[in-house]
This record gives structure tokens, sequence and C-alpha cells, in this order.
């Protein structure tokens, strides 16, 4: 009896989302993405994560020689509380629900789907072929940070991001900043005796979000605008105290070309402006992150060094790369649009990227805006239209012997 095709490629989507895999709480997943490289026919190893006790890689290979591709995307998710859909999978037409259907189970399922293909069709890779489950994206970022000192000599890296199935080139960077807002208690009923935190805070944070929502010319891609969110906001005492201080947390993008330092600083000077007509405020700027539980990471730890120390960082490829022209020959044959894109966020193949200038891109099917939402599906179309990239792609890239 013949194999149904969508249906096998279907299957490696749905078993990696049905196993919960919170960040941080991956043992599950990673036995069960071990057995879906297995089952698609390639050798496997776990590989600890350097710095984070029990943050595994899950890797599946195939061959020796060069040159070598890497495939990576995260197997972890964010907490699935709030969902209006079931977590871990249903389907409603040509929808997949489920938490990590798009943020990025379904991006390294259609990869594993595609090289399930590849062995059962005995195709045999000129090159050396790695997929990787990365841990802790979604948090610390150990996972990508592990795969950069593993896989430093690929030829080529892809990470499996949701990008509607286009070939992205470039992804932002992350800041983490942080705005204290400094102001002086008076009571509620002489409020301008006072100067408020919170007041000041809001004109701080929108100066910034205001000044830096523009648009920047982005290398290979073209116009871009930045993103700025303000994410977490705490201050004040009580109702009729006049606030002495209140912080805020922002997530700003940046781009290639631009630095971590030299973005704190010129928001810096966009606050001091904004807040420089009131009485009694002053405002102070730095960096730091807050985990999902509000709490930030502490001065010294891996989070701290990932977000912070080192950074989360922006690049771009050259669209004239060989793994570049692979993947967009492979989406023009398969239907899709082969013009380049941007990823919109960032994705843990910026260490191999940023600190040992492999060649990476981003290339999966859903879109990044339903990821983390409360009731995240991948198109079944998009994703199957993955599978077929991907299989060609890697046929492509690493040759047939």
């Amino acid at each position: 009896m013949s194999i149904n095709e969508r249906e096998r490629s279907e299957y490696f989507l749905k078993e990696l989302v049905a196993v919960p895999s919170v960040s941080g709480d991956e043992e599950a997943v990673v036995k069960a993405f071990e057995k879906l490289l297995q089952e698609a026919g390639l050798a496997t190893r776990l590989q600890p994560c350097a710095g984070v006790h029990g943050a595994i890689n899950v890797e599946g290979s195939l061959g020796s020689a060069r040159p070598k591709l890497c495939i990576a995307g995260h197997i972890d998710t964010i907490p699935v509380e709030g969902m209006t859909v079931n977590p871990y999978g249903e389907r409603r037409g040509n929808r997949y629900y489920g938490r990590g259907t798009t943020d990025m189970k379904g991006g390294i399922a259609a990869a594993v789907a595609a090289v399930d293909r590849l062995h059962r069709r005995g195709v045999k890779l000129g090159g050396q072929l790695v997929i990787v489950g990365t841990a802790s994206e979604e948090t610390l970022k150990c996972g990508g940070y592990q795969l950069a000192h593993d896989h430093s000599d690929s030829d080529g890296v892809v990470c499996a991001e949701p990008t509607d199935c286009r070939v992205a080139v470039a992804a932002t960077g992350s800041l983490p900043l942080r705005i204290d807002t400094h102001g002086v208690n008076a009571h509620s009923s002489v409020p301008n005796k006072g100067g408020n935190a919170i007041m000041a805070s809001h004109i701080a944070a929108k100066a910034v979000v205001d000044a830096l929502s523009e648009t920047v010319e982005v290398p290979f891609v073209g116009p871009r605008q930045r993103a700025v969110n303000v994410g977490v906001i705490r201050g004040g005492i009580a109702q009729p105290v006049v606030p002495p201080l209140c912080t805020v947390w922002l997530d700003v993008r940046y781009f290639v070309g631009e630095t971590a330092p030299g973005l704190v600083e010129r928001i810096r000077k966009i606050c001091n402006e904004a807040v420089a007509g009131l009485a009694g405020v002053r405002v102070e700027v730095s960096q730091q992150r807050l985990d999902y539980q509000g709490n930030p990471y502490p001065v010294g730890s891996w989070g701290d060094f990932i977000h912070v120390e080192r950074g989360m960082k922006a690049f771009a490829t050259d669209p004239q790369t060989t793994i570049v022209q692979a993947f967009r020959h492979a989406v023009k044959a398969a239907g899709g649009n082969d013009d380049i894109d941007m990823m919109r966020g960032w994705g843990d193949v910026e260490f191999v990227a940023t600190d040992h200038k492999v060649p990476a891109i981003y290339f999966g099917p859903g879109s990044v805006a339903m990821a983390h939402t409360v009731d995240e599906y991948i198109d079944l179309d998009l994703y199957h239209l993955g599978v077929d990239v991907y299989e060609s792609a890697i046929e492509r890239f690493l040759g047939t012997v």
C-alpha cells in the first residue's frame, strides 16, 4: 500500500506538538524529538549545553563529507496558560492548532519530514546534514550558543523559524531596555509638590517609542521599520501618594550596523530631553531582561550573559551565498515566493552567524504573527510547501552520490 505523503509529513508535526515543552522543562520533548529523528533515518546524539544544567540539544546527522549543512530549530515553547485552543494539537479545516505549531515546532518538523522523504527515496547525500533541536531558546538561549560551538564548521546554517516560507537573509537584534524614573514623594492632594515618576515614565517611554519606531535601511533587504515594545511597568505605593519611583522594561529591535551600547546612549538622550521640563524627576537607562515570571536575570547569571553582557545581535547574509541560492531555487521550484525577506524577530542561529561568520538564513512555514498567541496555528498548505522546499534545498545544497 502506498504511503500518503501529506499524512506522513503531518505525523512529525503532530507528534512534536503533542508533547509539553515549556522552556526549562524539556525532558519529554528531547526524547520525542530524538525518536522522530531516528524514524527519519538520522543517527542521533544528545548534547548537553554548557553553562545550563539539564539543558540538552538533540542532534540527528547523515554523512560526514563536505559541504556541511546544519538545520536548527528550538523545540521549547512559551507557557500554554490562557490558550483558547488545545495547546497539544487539534485540526480545524486546513489549520493545525497548538503551542509551537508556528513557533517553531512546525518549522523543525517540516525539515525532519523532508529528510524522511529523502531517506525513503533512498537518496544518498553528497555532504553532511545535521539537524539540531535546540534547548531553551525562549529563555536562556543556551541551545543556540552550544550549536555555534559544535557546528561552527558548517558551510551553511538554516533556522526553521516562521518566515511564511520566504528566505530571510537577515534578523534583528534584541535590546532588553530598562528605564528607571525617580520622582519625589508628596501627598496626592498637592501633587504639584512632588515629582510623579509614573507620569514621567510614561512620557519617557512614549518618547522612546516615537523616536525609534523609524524606518531603517537594512543591508541586502531594504527599508524596514524598527519594532519597539513596552512590555512591563511597575511603580507607585498607593493612590494617596505621588509615586517616587517607576520602572519600565522595553524590548527594542535593532539592525546590522547598530550596537546595543550605541542604542542605549541614544535612548538615554531621548529620555533626558523628554523629561527635561518636569520638576522633581530624573531618568536612568540601562539594560536588563526579565524572565517569563517577571523576574530579572541576576547579574553574572547565564541569562544576563546572553541577553545583556554578550547581547542578542543582528546579522545579515549576502544573498549571493550558496545557502541562499539553494533555498531560493527550491522555493521558486515549489511555486512559492522566492524574493528575499527579513526575519522580524531574533533566532538562535545568530550565535554561529556573528561569532563564526557562517552563512545563515531563516526559512520556515508559519507566520511570526501567530507566535505566542492564544490560538496559535499553522496553515497546513504552508507547512507542506515548507516540507517540499526543505527536501529540494537539502538535495541541491549537499548534492548526491
